[in-house]
């Protein structure tokens, strides 16, 4: 039996990221949660009893896509199977869907909790083990990109999916989907049971701990969980963070995800894209969105100090599309007042990975052509991976390219679906190019345990909605674990708190300088441009000044 949520959420984790092992010849594994990708030994990065979770490698089953579609679901499907031992018992997993790539299962309830390993056999041929965490909780959210970030897969009472043309209102009630709220009593097997769960659940809507009214498996689909909570009163804005704690754990955050709220109407205003194409979408229109970013990064660069400098200027730019059926994708950033955090051990996808913001998810990029920044001598901003429309070049490594209200010509001589274009970037003004935190020393411990207090000086609030852009980034020792925190906060207030639930999804820093760093800035007010293909493109500029710390 198939629920009409569940052809939404069936196979969200087939882009997600895995957890790299060593195999035999024919089959070569990967596991991690259907809804999560974080690094083992992070917070939330576990496998919960009773949760879906997804395999990946070659040979693991039949050429072509098969999957369970009545009770009892099968522990063998199309000649695969999935034995997890954990403490000296093993147990068959539910075989939920298999093909030649990927293994989606369910872990049965009555697997014991800690480390252990798995393997997969397929047509008698029997993987080597690979390692995996089994833990009591950890919820982990769908979210449209199927990347665990971004728009969470969350709906109405009616399921009517949340994006930023479909938006919730303050006390509305809400359907969370996702995975991981923990074991039930019954068979996994057989139908799910519908009811509350023991585990102890705290959803944060923004900031606010949000009214829980249900935490438990969905009536339809076995692993499948649905929280239903209520919207708290003051939170508003096209990208608010929603984060599930489990087990009464500070930190023990599967993803974070977001949602969209407004204080009336159908759509939110706070989106780059602008509220005109919003309501486009809403409208049943298709929008092409051209987004084109300079940044300039300093480092070291903080009154008083005296230490190491530098800077590391790049562009970027996408080209994306979105039709009302992929409003959910068009993620850019998260919503004044906010922090969300993200597991990029694994990769952060190619937008992000560059620019350490997550946007422009779309599938459909646009082409445009050959890109340029500068007078005399442009700057190419060069394709990643053509013709996907994601733009990256590093315009300076050590020297300054970028300097504070000065102009920036940026040219595309167009391609496949975006016309030729030309447009200048007028950069911040000074006042801008000298926010920079106060109080914090260069490689200062921070305690990742506690919420983290920053103040600043300088920054223009006369620029973009007034807003400043606080990045928080650590990679461990080893480098397997690299976590990413972004937060937004009022410039004016020049202060601002990092609850300790988000910092607890960074690792620890490893040692050498440049492992752990935070920085801030402020973008600048857009100019617009248009262009054959575009329904409106925008270039905007930031200057960040950042600082390496240690957390721990």
């Amino acid at each position: 039996m198939r629920h009409k949520l569940f052809t939404l959420v069936g196979r969200l984790a087939i882009a997600l990221p895995g957890i790299g092992i060593l195999a035999q010849p024919t089959i070569s594994v990967q596991a991690l949660s259907s809804a999560v990708a974080r690094a083992p030994g992070m917070p939330g990065s576990g496998i919960a009893q009773g949760s879906i979770f997804s395999i990946y490698g070659s040979g693991l089953g039949p050429t072509t896509w098969i999957e369970a579609n009545q009770f009892p679901l099968p522990t063998t499907l199309g000649g695969t199977s999935v034995t997890v031992t954990v403490q000296g018992t093993s147990v068959p997993a539910i075989v939920l869907g298999a093909d030649s790539a990927q293994v989606n299962a369910l872990l049965p309830s009555s697997a014991p909790i800690g480390n252990g390993t798995f393997t997969v056999t397929y047509n008698k041929q029997t993987s080597a083990p690979a390692p995996i965490q089994v833990v009591g909780s950890a919820f982990g959210i769908y979210t449209f990109n199927e990347q665990g970030t971004g728009q969470a897969i969350a709906t109405d009472a009616n399921y009517q999916v949340n994006t930023i043309i479909h938006v919730f209102h303050p006390n509305d009630y809400v359907v969370l989907w996702g995975t991981g709220l923990g074991a039930i009593s019954g068979n996994d097997a057989a139908p799910p049971p519908v009811g509350n769960l023991p585990t102890q659940v705290t959803v944060y809507v923004g900031n606010i701990a949000a009214n829980v009214s249900y935490q438990g498996r969905s009536g339809c689909c076995s692993g499948l969980d649905q929280i239903n909570f209520q919207v708290p009163a003051g939170v508003t804005g096209c990208y608010v963070p929603v984060a599930v704690e489990t087990g009464g754990i500070t930190g023990n955050i599967g993803n974070f995800a977001t949602i969209a709220v407004a204080e009336n109407g159908d759509t939110c205003t706070d989106s780059i894209m602008g509220p005109d194409l919003v309501n486009q979408l809403a409208a049943g229109q298709n929008v092409s969105f051209g987004y084109v970013r300079l940044y300039d990064k300093s480092l070291y660069i903080q009154p008083g100090v005296s230490s190491i400098g530098g800077t590391y200027d790049f562009g970027a730019a996408t080209f994306s599309q979105y039709t009302p059926a992929t409003a959910g994708l068009a993620q850019y950033g998260v919503s004044a007042g906010y922090c969300a955090a993200m597991d990029c051990s694994y990769g952060c996808g190619p937008v992000m990975m560059y620019t350490l913001e997550p946007s422009d998810t779309s599938p459909a990029q646009l082409d445009a052509g050959a890109l340029t920044v500068g007078f005399a001598a442009p700057t190419a901003l060069t394709q990643v991976s053509p013709p996907d429309g994601f733009y990256f070049s590093v315009l300076s490594i050590g020297g300054r390219y970028l300097w504070p209200s000065e102009s920036y010509p940026v040219a595309g001589s167009g391609g496949a679906a975006v016309g030729p274009f030309s447009v200048t970037d007028v950069s911040s003004s000074k006042t801008a190019a000298t926010l920079a935190f106060t109080g914090i020393t260069p490689q200062q411990s921070i305690p990742l345990a506690s919420d983290l207090a920053l103040q600043w000086t300088g920054g223009d609030p006369a620029l973009q909605n007034g807003t400043v852009t606080i990045l928080a980034t650590s990679l461990s020792q080893d480098g397997s674990q690299n976590g990413l925190i972004l937060c937004t906060a009022p410039a004016s207030t020049q202060s601002f708190t990092i609850p300790k639930r988000v910092l607890a999804a960074l690792p620890a820093s490893g040692s050498a300088t440049g492992y752990g760093q935070l920085s801030i800035g402020q973008y600048n007010t857009p100019t617009s441009f248009t262009a054959t293909g575009l329904t409106r493109g925008i270039i905007t500029d930031i200057f960040n000044s950042a600082i390496w710390v240690n957390f721990q």
